[in-house]
């Protein structure tokens, strides 16, 4: 029990032991366990996020979402962008009571809730065992997260925040920690993109079900994680529930400053979890034969980061994503909103590939300057019969991106 509060102690301070202290802090001047019985800081995470796209179907997205590429878009024309929503406000107080246990408080905003309005990120308490908030969902890795520019990430990372319950703790070996979490069930819900089925929008009302097991050492850790949960839909005004499940793997691996990391992520109905297509309705959808199925989706990324000098580091990223939906009853596809084409009886598969390389300067310990280029490809697969004719097609269409700015800590 003693090495287990060591543990948690331990990792509820990581964010302050692991970085350099916010330039604003009070602490209390009152001990326990060499440790200040309270403590707080006010941060701030600056960015300038500047992006020029070269070509693609990107020009009207504020992030590098190679999901929301239009492959119905003719317009290739370039266009320059720079804003500094991206920038983060965080407050942080660490409590340490009477039995030495610490007691965490998290409130995190950023101004990414439209012509820069503040949004909230985080707000969650932590102690030992307990952790209630919203933050990173358990299902995803909140270490890992690639030393990039473009804020979207790979189009498989699986990088929610939601409101939620978590328990951790450890086995006898404490270098191996489990966590199970009830989270709040997605309910961002917009219409399909390309396709538009007959499934609507319902009401939510069960909780999904997480729960993770970490090996972690010195050169980094590796993850195995499970998610489980029902998803209620309507159709042609009935409304019913289908069962969605997923299983991820990722870890990250330190050699000196060097760094690899990897998250591979499948399932059935998890398309909500996917950053790119959160939100669109993929996860299910009816069949030809009256029944409905969980859209099955798999995913993987990698990154590795690599100092060629105390200053000067360089990283590249990959990134795979593809979901399919087989024996679809209808769907439309929106190219001619004013003439779609109806299909019967289809199927289509969506592949999403990513890849980016940048290089970065550290002026500072706090401050630094990076220039990235970021490609992007999304692939449409449709076959199904349209007014009694067969038709197989594929679209498909790419986007380049050169993202450059400062992130500045203090």
């Amino acid at each position: 029990m003693k090495n287990l509060c060591l543990l948690s102690v331990a990792l509820l301070l990581s964010s302050v032991s692991n970085s350099q202290e916010r330039f604003l802090t009070i602490a209390s001047k009152d001990s326990i366990n060499n440790l200040p019985k309270f403590k707080t800081s006010l941060g701030v995470n600056m960015k300038l996020n500047g992006y020029y796209d070269v070509f693609g179907g990107l020009n009207e997205s504020e992030t590098f979402n190679v999901g929301m590429i239009n492959v119905f878009g003719t317009d290739d024309s370039s266009s320059l962008h720079v804003d500094l929503y991206q920038s983060q406000i965080n407050w942080t107080s660490h409590f340490v009571l009477e039995n030495g246990k610490v007691l965490k408080a998290v409130l995190e905003t950023d101004f990414w809730g439209g012509n820069g309005h503040m949004r909230l990120r985080k707000a969650y308490i932590e102690s030992v065992h307990w952790q209630v908030g919203q933050t990173w969902n358990n299902f995803g890795d909140e270490d890992l997260w690639p030393n990039i520019m473009e804020w979207e990430g790979p189009p498989s990372g699986v990088w929610l925040r939601t409101p939620h319950v978590k328990y951790t703790n450890t086995f006898k070996n404490h270098n191996w920690i489990y966590q199970i979490s009830l989270e709040a069930p997605i309910t961002d819900y917009n219409r399909y993109d390309e396709l538009e089925p007959l499934v609507e929008e319902t009401n939510q009302t069960t909780p999904d079900l997480t729960f993770a097991v970490s090996y972690k050492k010195d050169w980094g850790h590796i993850r195995a994680v499970s998610l489980l949960r029902s998803v209620r839909y309507k159709l042609e005004g009935d409304t019913d529930n289908f069962i969605g499940y997923g299983f991820g793997l990722s870890g990250i691996y330190k050699v000196s400053q060097n760094n690899f990391q990897f998250q591979i992520t499948g399932g059935k109905g998890i398309t909500a979890y996917l950053t790119t297509i959160t939100g669109l309705g993929y996860d299910g959808y009816p069949t030809s034969n009256n029944s409905f199925e969980a859209t099955p989706a798999l995913g993987g990324w990698m990154s590795y980061e690599y100092y060629f000098s105390k200053k000067w580091h360089s990283n590249l990223v990959i990134g795979y994503t593809e979901f399919h939906l087989k024996d679809m009853q209808r769907f439309i596809l929106t190219e001619n909103d004013q003439f779609p084409e109806v299909y019967l009886n289809g199927d289509v598969e969506h592949s999403h590939y990513y890849a980016l390389f940048n290089v970065m300067y550290d002026l500072l310990d706090r401050l630094t300057f990076g220039l990235e280029l970021d490609y992007g490809v999304k692939k449409l697969k449709t076959k199904g019969t349209v007014e009694n004719v067969l038709v197989d097609d594929v679209i498909s269409r790419n986007a380049m991106r050169i993202s450059f700015g400062f992130m500045f800590y203090f």
